[in-house]
C-alpha cells in the first residue's frame, strides 16, 4: 500500500484508499492491518511492546492500551486488528515471542489481554489472539520453518489452552493458528511429519472449535511464510487444505484461491457446511 510513498504523505493515502475501495465495493469492506503495537502512521502513537505491559501487571492500563490503538485504528478505516499476542513467553530465546508476549505467567496473560480486548471491541475494532496453539516454547522461528508447541496435553491445559479458553470465554473476535505443531494431541501426519496448526484439522476443528468451544473467525498467519510451505506439491493446494482443516480467512493467499475454492465446492469436493462454517 505504501510502495513510493513519501512518510509524509502516508495518513492522506491510507484515507484515500480507505475511501475509493468502500466507494467501488456494493457491500461494506473490513480493513484489516496488524497494528500490533499502534497504527505506525505519522502522527500516530506508537505503544510499547507486550512485554512493556506485562511488567506494568496493571489491567486498566491494558484496557487503555486497546482502547488507545482501536480509536486511532478506526480513524484511518481499520476496524480489526491482528492482535494482541497471546502466547506465554516459557523460552527467552524464542525469536518471535520474546517481547512481544505480554508474560511467562498465563494468569498475568489473561488477566491482562481480557482488558486490552475490551478495550479494543469496546470501541469498534475486533481483536485477534495469536498463535494457537501457543507459540513461546520453541526457539525457532516460523517464519522460518514449522516449529513445536512440545508441552505434554496436561501442561497445554495449564498454560496456552487456559490462556486461549479463557479469552475466548471473554469474547475475543479472532483467533490467528500459527505455523506450529501440539505433537501430544496430534496423530495425523503429512509425508511423516505433524502439520502446523493451520494446516491441521485436529487442532483447528477438533481442539479449537469443539473441544474449546471457539465460535469466532480463525484466520490464518501469512501464507508466504516457511513454516506452512513444503507439505503440498503447490502452494495453492496448501490454501485449499488450510481452509478444510478450518481456517475462516486467509491471510496473503494467492490470487487463485477464490477460483479453486468455487471449483471445488460445486465438485462436491468441499462440502457446502464447510463453507457455512467459515
Amino acid at each position: 500500500l505504501f510502495d513510493d510513498i513519501k512518510e509524509s504523505d502516508k495518513m492522506d493515502h491510507m484515507l484515500r484508499s480507505v475511501v475509493e475501495y468502500q466507494q467501488a465495493s456494493r457491500l461494506p469492506l473490513i480493513f484489516q492491518e496488524d497494528y500490533e503495537n499502534g497504527v505506525g502512521l505519522p502522527g500516530m502513537t506508537t505503544f510499547p511492546r507486550g512485554m512493556s505491559l506485562g511488567a506494568t501487571n496493571d489491567k486498566t492500563l491494558a484496557y487503555e492500551y486497546g482502547k488507545g490503538i482501536a480509536i486511532e485504528s478506526r480513524s484511518v478505516g481499520v476496524n480489526w486488528v491482528l492482535s494482541p499476542v497471546a502466547d506465554v513467553n516459557l523460552n527467552p530465546f524464542n525469536p518471535v515471542t520474546n517481547t512481544r508476549s505480554v508474560s511467562d505467567d498465563p494468569e498475568k496473560v489473561i488477566r491482562l489481554l481480557k482488558q486490552q480486548i475490551h478495550g479494543l471491541q469496546n470501541n469498534g475494532v475486533a481483536a485477534t489472539i495469536k498463535h494457537f496453539p501457543g507459540d513461546g516454547v520453541d526457539y525457532r522461528d516460523q517464519h522460518l520453518l514449522t516449529t513445536s508447541n512440545s508441552l505434554s496435553m496436561s501442561d497445554w491445559y495449564k498454560c496456552h489452552g487456559k490462556v486461549f479458553k479463557e479469552l475466548i470465554k471473554s469474547g475475543v473476535a479472532c483467533i490467528m493458528p500459527g505455523h506450529i505443531t501440539l505433537p501430544a494431541y496430534q496423530k495425523e501426519k503429512i509425508n511423516g511429519f505433524y502439520p502446523p496448526a493451520n494446516l491441521s484439522k485436529e487442532l483447528l476443528t477438533n481442539l479449537l472449535k469443539h473441544d474449546l468451544g471457539f465460535k469466532g473467525v480463525i484466520v490464518s498467519d501469512a501464507m508466504v511464510m516457511g513454516g506452512f510451505r513444503g507439505y503440498y506439491n503447490s502452494t495453492i493446494e496448501g490454501e485449499i487444505q488450510s481452509f478444510v482443516a478450518g481456517v475462516d480467512m486467509m491471510l496473503w493467499p494467492s490470487y487463485e484461491f477464490m477460483d479453486s475454492i468455487e471449483a471445488r465446492i460445486i465438485r462436491g469436493e468441499i462440502s457446502m457446511k464447510r463453507l457455512d462454517d467459515a
